[in-house]
């Protein structure tokens, strides 16, 4: 058996989502690299033949009435039923190709050769709607067609994300996910603060706190521009996911809290080193960029180019294509009008990236 805990919180929030737990190849592939534990926290309990793999650990705990769903609350849960020494986090609104599935065993391998806090942390391309009912395996065109610049097949993409493989015993040690995080956003970058703050891969810039999102990585300020010098290099080579496309309505409690939720993680990152007490451990840097950061941008132009994605034909991570139109209903401007005003407003007078 391989040594990898495969940890997925669920719960069920409309018609569609038991069906991408219950028929999610990638959950029982995940079982031959260890163990798979799926939380699931939906009222009702899921039956399905998958679930029967000797190394698929299926735990339905309802919530109570009234509570929200927290994922970082529910990871929690799951991990503390974990045996193995590696946990990877994977969300069931997520697929992976065989080359990530490859690669990562490796992976672990390697982490268990360095530090204890020593991760990895996976990018994430965003599908379209279209693109999620279609979605036929092809990960290399939807990474291509999202670096050229275009928006009919991806609409977004995350660095940053909680797509994450690290050791168990070094998550106990730093707390777990932070149980103040309830509904959707927040956790999981909290968590990624305080692997960083132990596994630097360099200086903190003076920006760090901001939490200001971009649709370009090339756009990134504060944590998220820090963030991305661990998972990007992953983007290129192949080791990424997709995630699926479903609707996020405004009325659901899990997507209420959003808006609190940033302004809480916003409070937590800028604090200052006193004020977030001692440290769980020892800080070992990550040697992957050698000491000083270099500029971002000119970074990850670099690596994108080394690896035959020249910038001027691909430059989807800087901007669209020239030509292509931006995809910004009306019901997403008031989504984000009603989630977070203040985002809103300071995103209605910021000047355009060329």
């Amino acid at each position: 058996m391989s040594n990898i805990s495969t940890i997925i919180p669920y719960f069920a929030r409309d018609k569609n989502s038991n069906s991408r737990l219950s028929n999610n190849i990638a959950i029982e592939s995940m079982a031959h690299l260890g163990e798979v534990i799926i939380y699931d926290q939906s009222l009702s309990r899921i039956d399905a033949p998958a679930f029967g793999h000797p190394n698929i650990h299926y735990k339905h705990a309802p919530l109570k009435f009234a509570v929200p769903f927290s994922p970082g609350v529910t990871r929690n849960h799951a991990i503390s039923l974990a045996k193995l020494d590696y946990i990877f986090l994977l969300d069931v609104d997520l697929l992976y190709s065989d080359r990530f599935y490859d690669c990562l065993y490796q992976q672990a391998h390697e982490l268990s050769h360095c530090t204890n806090s020593a991760f990895e942390m996976y990018p994430c391309l965003y599908l379209t709607k279209e693109e999620t009912e279609r979605f036929d395996g092809d990960f290399q065109g939807c990474l291509e067609s999202f670096l050229r610049g275009e928006n009919h097949r991806v609409e977004g993409i995350a660095l940053a994300s909680s797509c994450l493989l690290m050791n168990r015993e070094w998550f106990l040690q730093l707390g777990g996910f932070d149980e103040q995080f309830v509904g959707h956003g927040g956790e999981d970058l909290e968590l990624i603060d305080r692997l960083t703050r132990h596994y630097p891969i360099g200086p903190r810039p003076a920006d760090y706190g901001l939490n200001i999102k971009a649709q370009h990585p090339g756009d990134y300020q504060g944590f998220r521009r820090y963030f991305s010098y661990y998972a990007l290099p992953h983007l290129f080579a192949g080791r990424f996911l997709v995630h699926q496309w479903h609707p996020r309505p405004l009325t659901h409690p899990y997507h209420k809290r959003r808006a609190d939720n940033d302004q809480l993680l916003e409070q937590m990152l800028s604090r200052s080193e006193a004020e977030r007490g001692p440290l769980k451990g020892p800080v070992v840097p990550c040697h992957d960029l050698h000491g000083e950061l270099p500029d971002f941008r000119e970074w990850m132009i670099r690596l994108q180019e080394e690896a035959g994605y020249p910038v001027n034909e691909y430059p989807g991570l800087l901007r669209w294509q020239d030509g292509i139109t931006p995809k910004r209903p009306l019901w997403r401007k008031l989504r984000k009008l009603y989630l977070n005003p203040r985002a809103f407003f300071r995103d209605m007078f910021k000047p355009t990236s060329l």
